[in-house]
């Protein structure tokens, strides 16, 4: 086989006009424009990485996690094109890196509709939603998730997060958090009563790992006793959480 050998999927016609119908409404041609612009034509909302830098503002993404339903992929591969724009389609990876990365998926998921939030015109999933994500499936990752809760802390819908955690099974998962960050400030950033009622509303049977992507980590000693009090083998580092702490609380 020719390894120089490339397939090519043609958009339809349909998708091409209806692309040009957008970008028609958009004021600029960058992909937050073009997002604006298929506000109410397009169905999408952006999550990952990208989306939890609009709620921490800690560090840039380095993509743009989209989720579109898959009727309408055609469609957003028409509009987002650019020279400068590479596009990874579901599990078909992007040819090359380029100065703005999109990962564009079909996997627009109507029940999480409730957990959207528009912020400059754009959807983006909900802090609430994008924390238990990060915890259960990722992305965005756990240095996302921690930093959202440090800085979203007096903001968080809290009967929200509980309702999702309990949902996704992220309970435990969420309360350890807590009590990390906590352990690691002088004055405790959450109210401990809320801790310890997630520990109460945790099934703590199981012994798990956690993150569950660097399980093949070494676990945190620094941690031992909260990981211990959680029934957890926990291989998140102490020096990430420092210096998350250190960029959005110590300064």
């Amino acid at each position: 086989m020719d390894p120089r050998r490339k397939l090519f999927k043609l958009v339809d016609p349909e998708s091409i006009v209806l692309a040009m119908a957008v970008q028609s409404r958009a004021k600029t041609a960058d992909v937050p424009g073009k997002l604006k612009a298929a506000f109410g034509v397009l169905d999408y909302y952006v999550s990952g990485a990208y989306a939890a830098y609009q709620y921490h503002h800690h560090s840039a993404p380095g993509r743009i996690d989209i989720s579109a339903r898959a009727e309408q992929l055609a469609t957003w591969i028409a509009l987002l094109s650019e020279k400068h724009v590479a596009i990874a389609v579901d599990d078909a990876p992007a040819e090359n890196p380029a100065e703005t990365n999109i990962s564009l998926r079909s996997d627009f998921d109507e029940t999480f509709s409730e957990h959207v939030r528009v912020i400059d015109g754009i959807k983006y999933l909900s802090p609430e939603l994008l924390i238990v994500l990060g915890i259960t499936r990722g992305p965005p990752a756990v240095e996302d998730v921690l930093a959202i809760l440090i800085v979203q802390r007096a903001k968080l819908d809290w009967k929200v997060l509980t309702a999702l955690s309990e949902a996704y099974s992220a309970t435990r998962f969420i309360g350890c958090l807590l009590d990390i960050l906590n352990s690691e400030t002088r004055k405790p950033l959450f109210p401990m009563p809320h801790v310890n009622t997630l520990l109460r509303q945790s099934n703590l049977e199981a012994r798990l790992d956690f993150p569950t992507s660097t399980n093949a980590e070494p676990t945190e000693e620094r941690y031992a006793t909260i990981s211990s009090k959680w029934n957890m083998r926990l291989h998140l580092s102490h020096a990430v959480v420092s210096k998350i702490l250190t960029d959005l609380v110590r300064t």
